[in-house]
């Protein structure tokens, strides 16, 4: 299987510098692939890296209340040991030691270590802690090696800057590593993805099916617990495998962390790089769904984004941090420190982190009075409400019959959605009846014009909305003040040719477009003439046909090759709901 992605020449060097770029308080070392910011000689300086490939992990969080440096290896690969004791050395010449917060992979741990213990032999104060989250590595397979490093270092990286930027001149480089072991003690993390990411310069390969995806996937394409066949539902996903994953205890091998249930927890789920931001923050509702009904969990702060990827990797994962376990231990080692959420919470200006606040009282109230429906206009046109209700069922049930050959005309001419679209907007007239006023057909048309507006949305919920307020408004102008007037065909002719008038200010279509407008207008002008319902069905259904033998010139239509040959499908539907009200007169 072929995958297309973006590709430059020298991608980790043209990254790093159009990072530089965006970011002039970051230093970038070039030719050492080392970015950095100013530090405080009194504090301890933080510093992390890893292989390219994870952004915006590790670059994107130096920052004052963060890392001070990140040493970038290439793709997937640690840095070397000598690019990370440079760094260490221009750390330390504005510090007062320095802490390596290393990723779970024995390269990282290796060349990081190494790096320190060199450091320490030219008397620079070093310390290493390593990070690891995953508990697709259960206790048996982990060994001695533990846990792999995922999303969850970077809530370390966090809670740890903050400490530093607080407290690391009391504490000291043995604080910061402490601070790292504790945090990391507290975490669990899983990953899920539906195909191996696509590594710049590299052959696509990939074991998965299209049938197929993992569960616990790495975030350098590593195998994860499980291959999922058929591919579940995200909800599945999220409820069956992934959760009991991060908090079963009865699965011995893979419990890490205890979650009692009266303990805080923080949830964060991170993009691996080719999920959408609406499908993530869909995810992060669902697991939070998920986590109280299933595990009486609250989560009491939620994190969502691109954090730590793997390229374009189309997955995310779930991290969980006990915060009332982390803040006990946190206190009792640092009696200063109250709660994890506060460092976890303090300012920083890294620019890959999400700087959201946690204080719900910042939110404004809402008074939900203000969203009633109380759709409001002049009264005019007593009407018979039971024959109108009987012509908009009758109208609906046949624009449902016509739905797959709106949605057949619609996939070849537009994106396949004008008939449930079509069929929306009918059923939220029909099924908000009994809400509707009973004496007065403008009160009502304007109710239905906002039930039309919510039910449809898009384009054709806007204009169907726009139509029908203005036939109100015409019911109102041709009531000429005497509201107890009752409706004549007279008088809804009319009120529609103002409906038409009202529409027109907002659209340029213009019959011969190839749009709802080629039978909306004939339907208009032939039942204001003729006062026949049967007559104007008849001009609208010639209307409709005619848009096939014309281009569109509105709408997604538009944009298509040729769509001359293919009639409009919201005339079309158009059409068929007058039908479905004629069956009914």
């Amino acid at each position: 299987m072929t995958v297309k992605s973006f590709e430059v020449s020298e991608p980790l060097v043209s990254s790093l510098k159009g990072f530089a770029l965006a970011n002039p308080n970051l230093t970038l070392v070039e030719g050492e692939n080392i970015v950095m910011r100013k530090t405080d000689d009194n504090k301890i300086a933080l510093i992390s890296g890893g292989g390219a490939g994870h952004e915006p992990t590790h670059a994107g969080f130096v920052g004052q209340g963060m890392l001070s440096a990140a040493v970038c290896g290439e793709i997937f690969a640690s840095p070397s040991t000598k690019q990370i004791l440079n760094a260490i050395k221009l750390a330390s010449k504005h510090s007062s030691g320095v802490l390596l917060i290393v990723k779970n992979y024995t390269g990282d741990v290796l060349h990081f270590g190494l790096a320190g213990e060199r450091a320490r032999a030219l008397d620079i104060p070093c310390r290493v802690a390593v990070v690891g989250d995953d508990v697709a590595v259960g206790k048996a397979k982990g060994g001695l090696v533990g846990r792999r490093a995922l999303a969850g270092t970077v809530l370390a990286h966090k809670i740890t800057g903050a400490f530093a930027e607080k407290y690391s001149e009391k504490y000291g480089l043995d604080g910061c590593a402490k601070v790292v072991e504790i945090v990391t003690n507290n975490l669990v993390t899983i990953g899920s993805s539906l195909d191996h990411c696509k590594v710049p310069g590299r052959k696509f390969e990939s074991e998965l099916s299209a049938k197929q995806m993992e569960l616990g996937m790495g975030i350098h394409n590593e195998p994860g617990v499980k291959v999922l066949e058929p591919i579940p539902s995200t909800e599945e996903l999220i409820e069956k495998y992934m959760l009991p994953k991060l908090l079963d205890p009865s699965d011995e091998d893979r419990h890490f962390v205890d979650f009692d249930k009266d303990d805080e927890v923080i949830l964060l789920v991170n993009n691996l790089g080719g999920v959408s931001n609406l499908i993530l923050s869909a995810i992060a509702d669902k697991a939070t769904e998920f986590l109280e009904k299933d595990w009486k969990i609250k989560p009491v702060q939620t994190i969502t984004g691109t954090l730590m990827t793997s390229f374009n990797g189309n997955g995310f994962s779930i991290t969980l941090l006990n915060a009332s376990k982390a803040s006990k231990q946190l206190s009792d080692e640092f009696k200063e420190v109250k709660s994890v959420s506060d460092l976890l919470n303090a300012p920083t200006d890294a620019p890959g982190w999400p700087n959201i606040t946690n204080d719900s009282s910042a939110a404004p109230s809402v008074d939900e009075d203000q969203l009633r429906d109380d759709i409001k206009v002049k009264p005019a046109g007593r009407y018979d409400f039971d024959h109108f209700s009987k012509m908009m069922k009758s109208g609906a049930e046949q624009l449902i019959k016509s739905e797959p050959h709106i949605t057949e005309l619609d996939s070849k001419v537009g994106d396949g959605d004008c008939g449930y679209t079509l069929v929306d907007g009918a059923k939220g007239i029909t099924e908000n009846l009994d809400k509707m006023d009973k004496n007065y057909l403008s009160q009502a048309l304007a109710q239905c014009a906002d039930y039309i507006e919510s039910s449809m949305g898009g384009t054709s919920g806007g204009l169907y909305a726009i139509l029908i307020s203005g036939l109100s408004h015409g019911l109102i102008e041709a009531s000429k003040g005497n509201k107890d007037e009752s409706v004549t065909p007279e008088i809804l002719g009319k009120a529609m040719e103002t409906a038409l008038e009202t529409l027109y200010k907002y659209t340029k279509a213009r019959p011969g477009a190839s749009t709802l407008v080629d039978a909306l207008e004939p339907f208009v002008k032939e039942f204001a003439s003729s006062n026949d319902f049967n007559k104007a069905v008849k001009a609208a259904d010639e209307g409709a046909q005619s848009t096939a033998k014309a281009e569109a010139k509105f709408g997604r239509a538009s944009y298509v090759g040729n769509s001359s040959n293919i009639p409009d499908p919201g005339a079309i539907g158009f059409v068929e709901f007058l039908k479905g009200v004629q069956e009914s007169l």
